[in-house]
């Protein structure tokens, strides 16, 4: 890896372009299957999963990986099932493609996993910003932010440099945390126990401390890493980490700069069922540094020194109003704009339309998709399928019309989509655990 970046602070090289490619689900690029790069090129992966063959070798990327081809390669793209976006840089040394015969990691192709991090994130931006200028202006430019990006990412995928198992794990362990800490945190009482907020001096380090209640760790500003059993966390500003009660953890801040963080402990009342099996004891989580978040961590930071009966609640309506938008952003950061544009337009239209026949394929269409991507995609966000989300709007619709209203169960029946009022009656049941006439006999609070 050093020697890689060796060889690029050695040979001064010219950005011919910059390319934020978007590739729908399914695509395979055919451009140079047959027909060598011109360019050597470098994919910073941004979402999605996707197969890059470059001649005889396949990489599996994933985001935070890079990807580089050289000049004068085969190159193919095999996206998964869903959407791919990548950022690619295109350059040459500046004294042309023929001294690449003299260039020993320039002329081959290679991989780095720097991860995914808001610092080298922001100097992508820039380099998308400046690419867009006219070419006398950004040439300089360009060239110099290249030159921070490539020490940015060999840095930190030097960093990030442990067996792939674990790279993996801590993958996995995150994707886990999204899918199951709503749903744990939903359906089990807890307490808010502690709220700390606190700086340590960059010179400090912490080593083997047994934690001594499960907790979460927001890092507000400075940097640095935090480990569990082997496991690293490179931690930045908007970084979430969190640890079990017990858990031996280790925290050495980073970069010359004092370590500002928030910490807040909290307690199940009781073991949930899922917890052993949905939540990882540590995991890391990167929302970035989102100005509400930081507003609702202040906010519970003044709430916690406030007496009261009331304290507890206010914490835990905080606490879970933080998790909430630390899920948001965590999800959405897996879909691109125009993913999640689709996803809330069909939600949009599925609230209005609920009482017209609606059909997967239509749903589809309208997004400019077809049916399996579609669902793909719906139920990776939603956490349902289209059509069970349309059947479960309409149950509750027509809960809400037999509370309230005196209309003829037929005729609910029909306002929220049935025909048929046997099969409503059959779908309601199914979904609720009583019949349309059971449910409106109860009593309405």
């Amino acid at each position: 890896m050093n020697e890689i970046w060796a060889e690029f602070t050695r040979v001064p090289v010219t950005v011919h372009g910059v390319h934020l490619l978007i590739l729908q689900a399914g695509t395979v690029t055919k451009e140079h299957r047959e027909r060598p790069t011109q360019h050597c090129g470098l994919f910073f992966v941004l979402r999605g999963f996707a197969k890059i063959r470059i001649e005889n070798t396949c990489y599996e990327t994933c985001p935070g990986k890079v990807i580089h081809c050289a000049f004068g390669q085969k190159l193919e793209i095999h996206v998964g099932q869903e959407e791919f976006e990548a950022l690619l840089i295109q350059y040459l040394p500046e004294k042309g493609a023929g001294q690449l015969s003299e260039l020993r990691y320039i002329s081959s192709h290679f991989e780095q996993e720097p991860g995914e991090n808001e610092g080298l994130a922001n100097l992508l931006r820039a380099m998308c910003l400046i690419s867009k200028q006219p070419l006398l202006a950004s040439s300089a430019k360009t060239k110099e932010l290249l030159k921070r990006i490539l020490k940015e990412t060999f840095r930190l995928s030097q960093e990030q440099a442990t067996p792939g198992t674990r790279r993996n794990e801590r993958r996995q362990r995150a994707n886990s945390a999204i899918d199951s800490l709503a749903d744990v945190f939903n359906k089990t009482a807890f307490v808010v126990e502690e709220v700390i907020r606190s700086t340590m001096p960059y010179s400090d380090r912490k080593e083997g401390y047994l934690l001594p209640k499960s907790g979460f760790f927001f890092v507000v500003k400075g940097q640095a890493t935090m480990s569990f059993d082997g496991r690293a966390y490179a931690l930045e500003p908007g970084s979430i980490c969190h640890g079990d009660e017990g858990a031996c953890m280790s925290l050495t801040p980073r970069g010359g700069v004092n370590l500002e963080y928030h910490l807040i402990h909290y307690r199940f009342c009781q073991q949930p069922a899922t917890l052993s099996e949905g939540i990882p004891g540590d995991f890391a989580l990167r929302p970035g540094l989102q100005p509400r978040i930081l507003e609702l961590l202040e906010r519970l930071d003044q709430t916690a020194v406030i007496s009261g009966r009331l304290t507890g609640l206010r914490k835990k309506e905080l606490f879970l109003s933080i998790l909430n938008e630390v899920l948001t952003h965590c999800q959405a950061k897996m879909f691109s704009v125009r993913q999640l544009e689709a996803i809330e337009y069909a939600i949009q239209y599925i609230h209005t339309h609920y009482a017209n026949p609606l059909a997967l394929e239509e749903l589809a269409r309208m997004q400019g998709m077809s049916a399996r991507p579609f669902s793909y995609l719906f139920h990776k966000y939603m956490g349902i399928r289209p059509i069970d989300y349309v059947i479960e709007y309409r149950i509750n619709r027509a809960r809400e019309m037999l509370a309230w209203s005196q209309e003829t169960i037929s005729t609910i029946a029909a306002r929220v989509g049935y025909d048929d009022p046997q099969y409503f009656s059959r779908v309601f049941k199914r979904h609720t655990g009583l019949s349309p006439k059971e449910a409106r006999s109860l009593p309405q609070v």
